[in-house]
């Protein structure tokens, strides 16, 4: 068990959303938590990616997303792709369990 103390802003905004929605407080940390980790994580994995730490398919590991959906979200923001001989043999290690092979 862990105890904070919630912002004010948090606070604000969960009563706002109890007005429409009734939902336990403890409920609406665990949502917070649950999607503060899975931004955190892909800002972390675009971070490291495009500082040339991870490659594609380590970030995708990171971002809890496909290869594919990490691509789309680098173009999206500008960050070119470095695919590295490394990325390819991990494609292709990778193929045979993605495909079901």
């Amino acid at each position: 068990m862990v105890e904070m103390e919630i912002p004010q802003k948090v606070a604000h905004s969960f009563e706002f959303i109890r007005m429409y929605e009734p939902v336990d407080e403890s409920y609406m940390l665990q949502q917070v938590l649950l999607y503060g980790i899975r931004d955190l994580s892909q800002e972390t994995a675009v971070k490291l990616f495009s500082e040339g730490r991870l490659t594609i398919g380590e970030a995708a590991k990171m971002a809890d997303r496909s290869v594919g959906e990490m691509m789309e979200l680098f173009a999206a923001r500008g960050i070119r792709s470095r695919i590295t001989l490394d990325d390819l043999e991990e494609g292709r290690s990778n193929a045979p369990d993605i495909l079901g092979c």
